[in-house]
C-alpha cells in the first residue's frame, strides 16, 4: 500500500511539474504565475517522495 501511495504521489508530482514548465516554455495556455506554482509544487511532490518517503518503489 505504501508503494501505491509514494507512486501516485511522485506521478501528481512529475504531472504538476512538467505541466509547469510546458507553461514556463508557452508551450501550452496557462498564466505564468499558475505555470511556476505548478513547476514548484511538482517539484517539491518529488522531493519530498525521494527524501522523506524512501522512493518512489
Amino acid at each position: 500500500m505504501r508503494t501505491i501511495r509514494n507512486v501516485g504521489i511522485y506521478l501528481a508530482g512529475v504531472g504538476a511539474a512538467v505541466a509547469g514548465a510546458l507553461g514556463i516554455a508557452e508551450a501550452i495556455h496557462l498564466h505564468p504565475i499558475v505555470a511556476a506554482g505548478l513547476f514548484v509544487v511538482g517539484l517539491a511532490a518529488v522531493l519530498v517522495v525521494h527524501e522523506y518517503l524512501d522512493g518512489p518503489l
